[in-house]
């Protein structure tokens, strides 16, 4: 069922802000990302995050990341163990393990490199590693939906998967139906997408192949582009065109990612929260555009902009 993405819709959405809240009202949020390559996306992630009303964020990283703690210095900082270059290795899920129990998300994949001890991180924390299940004797067979195992020993709250996280995951066999259902929000960009599906081309409608992936995979799709698709696997889907030339630079994924993040933190369904995402990080844009132009703008410029663009949806009649 395709609908268009209004500023009716998502107001709704809008997470309360009782006067006597506290950072504990409004969440905490674990953003693993960053690498020696990338160490930005892990900034712009968790800072997306902030500003997106979360009361806490938590940037668990490797000493290559830590070094732009500065830059935000109202986010928490979890240090975790290496890999090669600086990036994430399979030691991190000891330190990770014990932190995520007092967390409400988590987001996974930000400029996190695609190495060797990164990837077998991955595996670890999302459970990859147990054996696949007995496929059932019989005429259906295993769907993606149901008669998996419950995932890794670790408990994960709600989960965004986005960027380098993505691309990890579509190098492993038969991820799809080893997944705990409905634990994920999937962020990819087409390129992504189409490794996760293992095609060389997507089809021409983008909403049909976001609600196929959804239904396929038992979790939320969110399909970035021009034109942005949100689809959950019971059929429901959004559309929204945000067409801005002024979001075509490095980060601005990044900063969408955290967004959503921030949001489930704050009580939101994973639906709900790659929606009201979506809005708030195009209209941040817009108002980015409005001063600065189509060129030039850098994904840090979102960040600013996106209190101002929550107070705006707020004041919508």
């Amino acid at each position: 069922m395709r609908d268009q993405l209004t500023p009716a819709y998502v107001r709704q959405l809008l997470p309360n802000r009782p006067a006597d809240a506290h950072k504990g009202s409004f969440g905490k949020v674990m953003v693993v990302a960053g690498s020696i390559h990338f160490p930005g996306a892990a900034w712009l992630a968790a800072a997306g995050a902030a500003r997106s009303g979360a009361g806490l964020v938590t940037l668990a990283a490797g000493q290559a990341v830590r070094s732009l703690a500065a830059r935000l210095p109202e986010a928490t900082l979890l240090p975790v163990a290496e890999g090669d270059w600086g990036a994430i290795g399979p030691g991190a899920i000891d330190e990770l393990g014990k932190a995520l129990e007092d967390y409400q998300a988590l987001l996974v994949g930000p400029g996190m490199g695609q190495g060797e001890a990164t990837g077998q991180f991955l595996q670890a924390l999302l459970g990859l590693e147990q054996p696949r299940l007995r496929p059932r004797v019989g005429f259906l067979g295993v769907s993606p939906a149901d008669d998996r195992p419950s995932g890794s020993q670790i408990t994960l709250p709600a989960t965004v998967l986005d960027a380098d996280a993505l691309n990890l995951l579509a190098a492993l066999d038969d991820w799809p139906t080893r997944l705990a259902p409905d634990r994920f929000i999937f962020t990819p960009h087409p390129g992504e997408l189409r490794r996760l599906l293992r095609v060389s081309s997507l089809p021409s409608d983008p909403v049909a192949v976001a609600e196929e992936a959804a239904e396929r995979w038992g979790q939320v799709v969110l399909l970035k582009g021009a034109t942005s698709v949100i689809a959950a696997p019971d059929g429901r889907s959004l559309v929204y065109d945000g067409a801005n030339p002024a979001l075509a630079t490095a980060g601005t994924g990044d900063v969408l990612a955290g967004i959503i993040a921030g949001l489930l933190a704050q009580g939101l369904a994973p639906y709900d929260a790659a929606a009201l995402g979506v809005f708030l990080h195009a209209a941040a844009a817009a108002r980015v555009r409005a001063d600065l132009g189509d060129a030039g703008t850098l994904a840090s410029d979102l960040l600013p902009e996106l209190p101002r663009a929550i107070r705006a949806l707020r004041q919508i009649a």
